[in-house]
């Protein structure tokens, strides 16, 4: 009895494994669309100093990234301020959720400009998303910032964006 199930639970695993295989090397022999290699679902941390327009960290729509307001994220600098910058490779309406600290004095908000850093939209005092409307082939920014956050209160904001197109 004890051999027969000890075959049955080999044979089991041969084949499931087997079948592992033949499946991987299937899927690796698939081609894939352009497309689908832009549109990434990595969450990475911002990279300082990410300050202002020159120094904006890259995101694609679809990505997520965290990163920190007030504590020094370079010696000797008081962060308030991050930018980061996107291509629209569709003309589509884009949803940005921060998700982060609230304090009663300050709070986190989030302020789209175009590539030639004007004002598109900003949210809310206390709204935590924006949505915007994005042109196929141009360039934006996205600053995170934190109205009424003073230097030195031993305040840190950490926060986490996301985005996705609004379908």
């Amino acid at each position: 009895m004890k051999k027969t199930l000890l075959a049955s639970l080999g044979l089991t695993l041969m084949l499931s494994t087997s079948a592992s295989v033949a499946l991987a090397e299937e899927a690796n022999s698939v081609p894939v669309a352009k497309e689908s290699i832009l549109a990434s679902s990595l969450t990475g941390n911002e990279q300082e100093p990410n300050d202002d327009f020159d120094q904006a960290n890259e995101f694609l729509i679809g990505d997520a990234f965290i990163g920190t307001l007030g504590k020094e994220g370079v010696p000797g600098v008081w962060e308030a301020y991050d930018v980061f910058k996107f291509k629209a490779f569709e003309s589509q309406e884009v949803h940005f959720t921060i998700q982060g600290d609230r304090y009663p004095d300050c709070w986190l908000q989030l302020t789209i400009y175009d590539s030639n850093g004007q004002r598109i939209k900003r949210s809310r005092n206390g709204q935590y998303f924006l949505n915007t409307d994005v042109e196929k082939g141009k360039e934006y920014y996205l600053a995170v910032d934190a109205p009424g956050l003073q230097p030195y209160t031993g305040k840190t904001f950490f926060y986490k964006v996301s985005s996705e197109v609004v379908e």
